[in-house]
């Protein structure tokens, strides 16, 4: 697949788990209380999760293009839920966070050329990624996400696999 045809496969999945988390933003506060299987996050939080994800997944996008080979500092996914007190935060402000860092990056998909697409660095637990990589990584993640949001509307356990 050429990198103009894996960005334009990419904004679809950005777009699609935008739209797809829209609608699971409309459960009510109760729903979204609960967690998709004991000991796991909660549906505000799978949401908190996501928002801060995709703001540093778009930064990272930003940093590459602009800085290639910059250093790609990881995050303690756990820690930031906890933290950031993300249970707390209304998910009006996670879907904010979401739909911007998504926008944002749908725009650049669509405008940059291919070579800057494919600008890289390091990720130190990862190995080499791209831009385009990098944009593919969020696009996928969200409808990850879905899966578990849509166990928790429907009141059922979710277990990967």
């Amino acid at each position: 697949m050429s990198v103009k045809e894996r960005a334009a496969e990419a904004a679809r999945r950005i777009e699609a788990g935008r739209r797809g988390l829209e609608a699971m933003a409309r459960l009510d506060a109760a729903t979204l209380a609960r967690a998709y299987a004991p000991g796991k996050w909660n549906g505000a939080e799978v949401f908190g999760h996501l928002a801060d994800c995709d703001l540093v997944y778009y930064y990272r996008f930003l940093k590459v293009v602009a800085e290639e080979g910059v250093p790609i500092v990881p995050f303690d996914q756990d820690r930031w839920v906890k933290e950031l007190r993300v249970r707390e935060r209304p998910i009006a402000v996670s879907m904010a966070c979401i739909a911007a860092a998504r926008v944002g990056l749908a725009h650049y998909l669509a405008v940059l050329p291919p070579a800057v697409l494919e600008r890289g660095t390091v990720h130190p637990e990862r190995g080499p990624v791209t831009a385009i990589s990098l944009a593919e990584v969020c696009g996928n993640h969200a409808l990850h996400h879905l899966e578990q949001l849509e166990a928790i509307r429907d009141g059922r356990t979710w277990s990967a696999g």
